[in-house]
């Protein structure tokens, strides 16, 4: 080295600062840059999986309305089913409707579990949940427009010590055809408890047919309602429903007084203190039974029915002309 010129020691530091540079260049500034290059490449796939879950959040957010949408949807399908079908229940509330629309002459209510199809899914199993149906038929009668009626012992015709059944029954003679028992009542207040029934809730209640007879001067009205409701394992909605259909609003049986015989016509009443005491269940003809008529009417009816022929027009004097009245004479 000492033997070297200063021009070759010159060009010898010239080269080892040369060299010095290259291997900055490939150890530090070209490895830092291979470095940015890497970390510029975990950004944009960073970024990219942002976008990534920035879309998938928007998609929970839609997932999540529709969700809640179709939550709503079925919960507004569950509440438009009765959600508990209870007999007595609803027999109260098709009772009530009749008597609040002026309909009291029931002869027949009958109560029918109706068996429902099935529910399958696509695979062929059958659904744990079911539908059900709960059908009520009822009869009632209208008055005949002759016969003088008789609702929760109204008008009180009941014979006492002094006066016995038949005398009753004599008394009541002059009732029939009077002006408060003229008209005959219950198909006007029929329908429109009918229609009642099946405006409540078109959903759950079906009126299924009506139908109308004539029997003995009045006529018997008959109505078929349909009550659904649901059997769910999963339900999602909660039935707050104050319907009367739903909600039983009557005296519970235990607190119900029977003394007296206050419940049904007893066969024979010996116990002094019931009203039917003294009341005598008589043997009318079988073709005249009125429903809405007292048992002593119900007689009279027949006796009077026999004398006119068992022609019911002329008994109900049904086409009699009108009597003309005579011109006031007029005197000088």
């Amino acid at each position: 080295m000492n033997n070297l010129t200063a021009r070759e020691k010159g060009f010898m530091y010239v080269i080892t600062l040369l060299i010095i540079v290259v291997l900055g260049y490939f150890f530090g500034i070209r490895a830092l840059n291979n470095k940015y290059e890497e970390y510029k490449q975990q950004l944009a796939n960073l970024e990219q999986k942002r976008a990534y879950l920035d879309q998938i959040k928007q998609n929970n957010a839609s997932m999540e309305a529709e969700i809640k949408l179709l939550k709503e949807e079925c919960e507004k399908l569950e509440l438009s089913f009765i959600d508990k079908i209870e007999t007595e229940t609803i027999q109260q509330y098709v009772l009530d409707t009749f008597k609040d629309a002026g309909c009291p002459y029931l002869t027949e209510m009958t109560a029918t579990d109706i068996g429902m199809p099935s529910v399958s899914y696509p695979d062929g199993t059958a659904a744990q949940d079911s539908l059900v149906c709960l059908q009520i038929t009822v009869k009632y009668v209208t008055t005949d427009g002759f016969t003088p009626t008789q609702y929760n012992r109204t008008p009180d015709l009941v014979p006492s010590e002094t006066n016995d059944v038949v005398a009753t029954a004599v008394a009541m003679d002059d009732e029939f055809g009077s002006a408060k028992f003229s008209e005959r009542k219950g198909y006007n207040e029929f329908l429109e408890a009918v229609k009642k029934l099946n405006s409540d809730n078109k959903d759950c209640i079906k009126v299924n047919s009506v139908s109308a007879s004539s029997v003995n001067g009045y006529m018997e009205l008959t109505a078929q309602i349909s009550f659904y409701g649901t059997d769910l394992r999963n339900r999602l909605s909660k039935d707050d429903s104050k319907a009367p259909y739903t909600n039983w609003a009557g005296t519970p049986a235990l607190d119900i007084k029977t003394e007296g015989g206050f419940i049904g016509f007893p066969y024979v009443c010996d116990y002094e203190k019931s009203c039917w005491y003294g009341v005598e269940n008589l043997n009318a003809d079988p073709t005249a039974d009125k429903p809405f008529a007292s048992y002593w009417a119900n007689y009279l009816f027949a006796q009077k029915y026999a004398k006119a022929g068992e022609n019911m027009k002329k008994l109900l004097n049904f086409g009699a002309p009108k009597p003309t009245e005579k011109p006031e004479e007029k005197t000088a």
